[in-house]
């Protein structure tokens, strides 16, 4: 294990962002072509690889025997977090998620064409997708049947990391369409960040991560997925705020800056207060998970996407009212942040209801002293 904090992560890809100020443009123009340097994709694949090159985002939390870093799921939610924050349209969220199902899986036992396609994941010269909406994708001998609903970037995704049913139980898997044939439909979406499609696979090469019925494995699987989402929100959250007091501090109105006015300082400093209680509890949970405590870190989990997607909804919505007219406007981040903001809210359930779930998996437990 590598002696890597997760301020460390943080800093340097905050880093990284403000010196390649470029990286994130998907940014109001979401069909440009290859001569903008974006693409079809929805992102700078060019800029995706140099990320990954550079920073080795790709490896965080890819086991050793794999090459990468393996790091715990506290410095892959940071890493999210970073690059949510300043609205990272590419592929981060599925491919910390692969890079993780990767532990356990060792790459001598790999046939070399599922090795190869791994190893490009790793490299940054392929896409990972990862469905957020509908699964009815069944395994057998090695190759998978049905639909996966809204896959994330789904139209140009080169793999999918997806849970699948075998006749033996329920499992995680990569799937590799390669040569075979599939079909990829857009889905109509309100989120201008993270491109989605529908993709329909019909005896498609798949390579299982876990072992079927195992479900543990198949729990941590899902709960890195919850976790990783929450803290993107998180960081978006916290783009808003930027984005907020940056300009609190310039825009006049009346002869005074608005920042000293209190209905604007008192909005950032709301939005300051809920955003970093929802990053506690995004840190709690991955505490938690890390320390292979099941119980908390599924209670915990639920609760940190609840108030992730809450927290962010709210900022979204205080970035636009701060930034006053041109917080309307398509020119500006604003409509992007209240966009993404309400599409990623709804992913599996509502906030509502991944608290009734955190209710009923016993979170108030955790009102008890040492009971976690």
């Amino acid at each position: 294990m590598h002696d890597i904090s997760t301020d460390e992560v943080r800093t340097s890809l905050r880093t990284y962002f403000a010196d390649h100020p470029g990286i994130a443009e998907v940014r109001h123009n979401r069909d440009a072509t290859d001569q903008t340097g974006r693409t079809a994709a929805g992102f700078d694949v060019a800029g995706w690889r140099t990320l990954s090159e550079q920073m080795g985002i790709t490896g965080l939390g890819t086991p050793e025997s794999w090459g990468g870093l393996q790091l715990p799921a506290a410095h892959l939610v940071a890493a999210a977090e970073e690059c949510g924050a300043t609205l990272y349209p590419g592929p981060v969220r599925a491919t910390l998620l692969l890079s993780a199902a990767l532990v356990g899986v060792d790459p001598d036992t790999v046939p070399t064409q599922e090795r190869e396609v791994v190893d490009s994941v790793l490299a940054g010269s392929a896409v990972v997708g990862t469905p957020t909406g509908d699964n009815t994708l069944t395994h057998a001998d090695g190759r998978v049947s049905g639909r996966l609903g809204a896959v994330t970037h789904g139209a140009v995704a080169h793999v999918i990391v997806a849970s699948v049913s075998t006749p033996q139980g329920p499992a995680v898997a990569l799937i590799h369409p390669g040569d075979t044939r599939i079909e990829r439909t857009s889905v109509p979406s309100v989120d201008l960040v993270v491109p989605l499609a529908d993709i329909a696979f019909s005896d498609t090469p798949a390579l299982l991560l876990t072992t079927p019925a195992d479900a543990g494995a198949l729990a941590r699987h899902h709960r890195l997925e919850t976790m990783l989402l929450a803290a993107e929100q998180v960081g978006g959250a916290q783009g808003c705020l930027n984005g907020m007091v940056e300009y609190a501090k310039v825009r006049e109105q009346f002869g005074q800056v608005i920042g000293t006015y209190q209905a604007i300082s008192h909005r950032c400093a709301h939005t300051a207060v809920a955003t970093a209680a929802a990053r506690a509890l995004v840190v709690a949970a991955a505490d938690a998970h890390d320390a292979d405590n099941a119980s908390a870190a599924e209670q915990i989990v639920l609760l940190a996407r609840a108030q992730a997607a809450d927290t962010y909804s709210d900022a979204s919505s205080a970035l636009i009212q701060v930034s006053g007219g041109i917080g309307f406007t398509w020119e500006h981040d604003a409509h992007l942040h209240f966009r993404h903001a309400r599409a990623t809210a709804a992913i599996g359930g509502t906030p509502d209801q991944f608290r009734d779930r955190a209710v009923t998996a016993g979170c108030l437990d955790l009102l008890t002293p040492g009971a976690a």
